[in-house]
């Protein structure tokens, strides 16, 4: 058994010794939550039963630790996995009883939750294309896998003023929402020397903030070294009286951008000189430690003469990779759900077909890289008997959403039952569909923006308000437009009025079929909203609900 592996479970058994305390009465509920937090597990509404996150590094999956999640989610989590906008899974109605019997099950095939909630550094996301794009710097993954091994016992960790949220970009798209982390880190390639831009300080809830760049070029083998100062800097910068006021994104607000960039670089330096060579060389050690997953099958041609379902499916779910003759699957999950038995056959496929590698995305969906193009077809049968062979993924229709009021203590409105709605009035849209091409819709069911509203296409956060007859009804409030990206990211611009949840779906289509309407040639909704300004947008939204308030 390794250091890390020795560390792991010297800690997971710390921790259940806890569990069996709080149970046996021996801690208070106030002692006993920053316990349970700090391993990802959250009371639930009935407060009886609990949430439990499970942190995914970069959201990759080996087909093993997949079916140990099933059969987890089987035995004691009804059967339902649930995929985050922050690439974990979640499991609801969990009994506490269960709780250290799932944490071992976790622990025996490499998955850790310690940091998956508290104030801690949290899953850190990453690219979910990343090492299969065409004409990326590098793979980031084994990147985030090393940062997150450093973090996940680092004497700051857990002991921070607030969560810290960390992403490593590769896509154009930026899928992973870099701005609005703590820590974004983009690829880069100067003079064949391997490196980071780096962001710090953005942040979403209630006030959205951009990350900031810090640094221009840190080479790879220092990744840890920057990371490490800035986590500093929140350390001792951040508020720790009102919690609300505690993310780093505030000390970036009280500083200004160049005080913060410059105490950053200051903290930077310090730690090179304090530990540069050693963490140069604990990088070394993390990377070398790292997998490297090989596709089951040699390269196969693309399927020829598709038609139908299978050939929409093929341009809307499918991803060329840069290596020739494979591609990725993105399978679309219906609101993020998946339940035991699909995640089992998914595991098959991905062992049968592809690297025995699973992805989640930002995007609540899964992902199956290294599938040989002559095996497509096979695999798309399969998920159209798993009821998972859905086309159009990343599409208007393919809404992602926090869980809202249905799970949440803290949401206002049901956002999952809103994307549930926008899926069925939006499905029959085929022309519609295929117009807009990736196009995304995000809810939250309040301003904490789980489901990330701030940075959709078109994105939604749930309220109440009363109606003259006295009766409080949901209502919904839009934001279009957000950009992302290293260079000229921005948060969606705000529609005037609020929108009664039965009228948003005429208002959605309304502003999606404006945009077909009166595009230019390949311009991005985010450029089409900035040409024809938001008081058109306004119009043909209140045109399109009588509703509004």
């Amino acid at each position: 058994m390794d250091v890390r592996e020795q560390m792991r479970l010297q800690a997971l058994e710390a921790h259940a010794s806890r569990i069996e305390r709080y149970r046996r009465g021996e801690l208070s509920d106030d002692e006993f939550r920053p316990i349970r937090l700090s391993y990802g597990l959250y009371y639930q509404l009935d407060h009886t039963s609990h949430m439990q996150r499970i942190k995914l590094p970069a959201g990759v999956l080996t087909a093993e630790q997949a079916e140990a999640i099933a059969d987890i989610a089987e035995d004691y989590a009804r059967g339902v996995m649930h995929v985050t906008t922050r690439q974990d899974i979640q499991l609801h109605w969990v009994a506490l009883e269960d709780v250290v019997p799932m944490y071992r099950r976790l622990h025996a095939v490499g998955i850790s939750t310690r940091g998956a909630c508290a104030d801690s550094v949290r899953n850190i996301t990453g690219c979910f294309h990343s090492g299969l794009l065409e004409g990326e710097p590098f793979d980031i993954v084994p990147y985030v896998f090393a940062l997150n091994e450093y973090f996940l016992f680092h004497p700051l960790n857990i002991t921070l003023p607030r969560k810290f949220k960390i992403s490593f970009s590769s896509c154009a798209y930026d899928c992973v929402q870099g701005p609005v982390n703590d820590i974004a880190f983009y690829p880069r390639l100067e003079e064949g020397r391997q490196g980071f831009l780096v962001l710090a300080g953005g942040g979403l809830g209630a006030q959205p903030f951009l990350a900031r760049q810090v640094a221009e070029f840190v080479p790879v083998e220092d990744m840890l070294a920057i990371a490490e100062a800035i986590v500093r800097v929140q350390h001792r910068l951040g508020e720790r009286k009102n919690r609300k006021k505690a993310r780093m994104k505030y000390v970036v607000q009280r500083m200004g951008a160049e005080n913060f960039r410059r105490e950053v670089e200051e903290s930077y330096a310090q730690v090179q000189k304090e530990l540069g060579k050693q963490l140069r060389a604990e990088l070394s050690d993390l990377l070398a430690a790292h997998p490297v997953r090989k596709p089951q099958h040699p390269p196969g041609e693309w399927p020829r003469g598709a038609k139908g379902e299978f050939a929409r499916w093929l341009r809307t779910n499918v991803f060329v990779q840069k290596q020739a003759g494979y591609f990725g699957v993105t399978v679309q999950l219906p609101l993020g759900d998946v339940t035991s038995e699909q995640m089992r056959r998914l595991a098959a496929l991905a062992r049968e077909h592809g690297a025995s590698e699973i992805r989640t995305s930002n995007d609540q969906n899964l992902f199956l890289p290294w599938i040989p193009g002559d095996r497509l077809a096979l695999v798309w049968r399969s998920l159209v008997d798993l009821e998972l062979g859905a086309p159009d993924a990343l599409h208007i229709t393919d809404v992602v959403s926090c869980p809202g009021a249905d799970y949440c203590s803290l949401a206002v409105s049901r956002s999952m039952g809103m994307a549930e709605v926008l899926r069925e009035e939006l499905a029959g849209a085929d022309s519609l569909i295929e117009a807009l091409g990736v196009f995304r819709i995000r809810i939250s069911g309040c301003p904490n923006a789980c489901g990330q509203h701030h940075v959709g296409d078109i994105g939604l956060t749930g309220m109440h308000l009363q109606d003259v007859d006295g009766r409080h009804r949901p209502y919904y409030s839009l934001l279009v437009g957000a950009r992302l990206g290293e260079n000229d990211a921005s948060v969606g611009k705000r529609v005037a009025g609020r929108f009664p949840a039965s009228e948003v779906a005429n208002v959605v289509r309304a502003i999606a079929e404006l945009y077909c309407r009166e595009r230019l040639e390949a311009e991005r909704f985010a450029d089409f909203v900035a040409r024809v300004g938001l008081e058109k947008i306004n119009q043909v939204a209140r045109s399109a609900a009588p509703g509004v308030r």
